[in-house]
């Protein structure tokens, strides 16, 4: 079937011939760019192996093609060892639907017409299916597979692949089978722009399930518990919070022994800190505000002369990286606030935060870049990346409270050319730190930037900026809930994968990390007078509070203490056992109960005023 615009060939829809298998098309227009096909496939005799691929072709190379979640423009960019590029040794690579935030999607920009295709969830395993993006010289090709596939390898683990993979179909004579597939068409534009109505879209079709979960007050106790009774830590002169828990093999937990102490990233001790002096101003608990304070005053000692600050107190020798450097300057200035609010003088905490502004501005880079990391010494290590955008929220709070323009000037600079990076490339980059490559964790950055400058300027520019960032990340939010075998952890505690987002390119599985951006969505509803921010925000709230244990939950043989959530769960074949399709299949939710989604989630409710919101 040929899709043409007038008698401009647009693409093909072609089903490729199965020898004794018959197949019809069914057809609804959804809107003006949106097509529903319905494959129907008709065993015309006994059948085994069967392999059948719908595809949508067009006669245009991709100047740029996207897998969300998966691939962006072939995943170039980074020194990580995922899949790069469409084929692996000459052989179109295939791979299964459940990687992808929408089922099986794929977009692509050709030379005037941008293609998006996505499906819907499989009811069982038996109609589970694969996708495979085709860019060549003269076409580029959307196709689909049933059954599931991952051919020629299975990227199963941070730069690991193993053997691929085929599952098998067996139809009797007589019987059908019938695979869905979403076709979008519209004109391409600058900066990616033609994906918003893709995403708007599927967003619009998606199932909403509601995941019942703690109430507000409820999260914010089990927060504040597992910090004050699992995560609190005295060693040597360190008065802290440790990074979180690991399994002992008595079915116990006990604090991670190396890399314990971080200020932000995995570790959060400046974060969890103010959330304990907020504690102490809401319900007056002393221990609340003697461990905050405890925290702040320990961590205030790592300044160093150049203005840069030691990020992990374990490794004093450790490169300091933007990431954690930026959390530390915007909490510092926000603890200064609290502590004062509880009675506690601390201006060295506002003056750490200020000699980092002034190290990492005399330090930029005359195209508004920072950097990545630095030595302690203050020798940069490297500079690529969108994640010294976190420095950005910290110079705009110097502005606000010094009213020295070169506070501003820097934080203009260095968003503008962090902003360029999204629209000309279409990703963000190095924001999750054991990874390097392409991300969503280093555009939560951009993404608050944007609304912060509108805060100070009302330049409504920034709002289209944040809606440009807004659906990008929007490419890495689970817009449907997984179907998993009855043997699967998952499904035996209930996971919704819906409202989760995906962590990297190099790291193929699902966190809570959106909970960091929950305010910001909200924000962004309220702006734009479009619901689905909010809407996606809730999703988001939602998912990213499954599992949290209330002292009393037992995962995978192991009791969690009260506020514990862990950090992975992996929706696809990553992070499983290498031999086999979902081998594993009770070893989905991992046991890591690091700090951070605690952090991220007290912070959230701390950023709101009206927790009614959330309920």
């Amino acid at each position: 079937m040929a899709l043409k615009d007038g008698e401009t060939l647009i693409g093909l829809y072609q089903v490729l011939p199965v020898e004794g298998v018959s197949h019809t098309q069914k057809i609804e227009r959804l809107d003006d760019y949106t097509y529903k096909i319905v494959n129907s496939f008709r065993a015309l005799e006994d059948r085994e192996s069967l392999r059948l691929e719908a595809r949508f072709v067009t006669p245009s190379p991709a100047g740029f093609w996207m897998i969300p979640s998966v691939s962006y423009n072939g995943n170039e960019w980074g020194q990580g060892h995922e899949p790069k590029g469409a084929r692996e040794n000459g052989e179109w690579r295939t791979v299964s639907y459940r990687r992808t935030p929408i089922p099986g999607a794929m977009y692509s920009e050709g030379e005037r017409y941008a293609v998006a295709t996505w499906s819907d969830v499989p009811a069982s395993a038996r109609e589970d299916f694969s996708i495979s993006l085709q860019p060549e010289k003269t076409q580029t090709s959307h196709c689909y597979v049933w059954p599931e596939e991952e051919m020629p390898l299975v990227y199963d683990g941070r730069d690991h692949f193993s053997l691929g993979y085929r599952s098998t179909l067996t139809l009797k004579k007589g019987e059908r089978v019938s695979f869905p597939v979403y076709l979008q068409v519209g004109l391409v534009q600058k900066e990616h722009g033609a994906m918003r109505s893709f995403l708007d879209k599927a967003w619009e079709l998606a199932e909403k399930p509601f995941v019942e979960v703690y109430s507000p007050e409820k999260l914010w106790e089990l927060g504040i518990r597992y910090a004050k009774e699992s995560l609190w830590a005295e060693e040597g002169d360190y008065k802290g919070l440790s990074i979180g828990l690991l399994p002992t093999p008595e079915g116990g937990w006990k604090q991670r022994g190396g890399g314990k102490y971080e200020i932000g990233w995995c570790g959060q001790n400046a974060s969890y800190a103010i959330s304990l002096l907020q504690d102490y101003l809401k319900n007056g608990s002393e221990e609340s505000l003697n461990k905050g304070m405890a925290t702040l005053d320990t961590w205030s000692r790592c300044l160093l002369p150049n203005g840069l600050f030691r990020v992990r107190y374990d490794n004093p020798e450790g490169s300091i990286d933007a990431c954690n450097l930026g959390t530390a300057a915007v909490n510092f200035f926000e603890a200064y606030d609290v502590a004062r609010q509880c009675g506690k003088n601390r201006p060295e905490y506002e003056s750490l935060a200020f000699r980092i502004c002034d190290f990492v501005k005399a330090d930029q880079q005359e195209n508004g870049c920072y950097a990545k990391g630095w030595r302690p010494d203050g020798t940069c290590l490297y500079r690529e990346g969108t994640v010294g955008c976190f420095l950005v929220p910290a110079m705009l709070e110097a502005y606000k409270r010094s009213g020295k323009e070169e506070y501003l000037e820097s934080a203009e600079k260095a968003y503008d050319h962090y902003l360029l990076e999204l629209k000309e490339k279409g990703f963000t980059t190095a924001g999750a730190l054991d990874t390097w490559c392409i991300d969503k964790e280093s555009s939560l950055s951009l993404l608050r930037s944007a609304l912060r400058f509108y805060a100070l300027e009302k330049d409504p520019d920034y709002v289209e900026d944040a809606l440009a960032i807004s659906y990008y990340l929007s490419t890495w939010l689970w817009h449907y809930d997984g179907v998993y075998p009855e043997d699967s952890d998952l499904t035996q505690y209930g996971f919704h994968t819906f409202g989760t987002t995906s962590v990297s390119v190099q790291h193929n599985h699902l966190d809570p990390y959106a909970l960091y951006w929950v305010p910001e969505w909200i924000e962004l509803s309220a702006l734009t007078g479009d619901p689905q921010w909010q809407e996606k925000a809730l999703a988001i709230w939602r998912a990213g509070n499954q599992l949290v244990s209330d002292g009393n939950l037992m995962v995978n043989g192991h009791l969690r203490p009260a506020g514990s959530q862990n950090e992975a769960y992996f929706e696809c074949q990553w992070g499983l056992a290498a031999a086999g399709a979902y081998k594993d299949e009770g070893y989905r939710i991992n046991n890591w109960l690091v700090a951070w989604p605690g952090a991220f989630r007290l912070e959230t409710l701390r950023r709101l005023d009206d927790w009614q919101i959330l309920k």
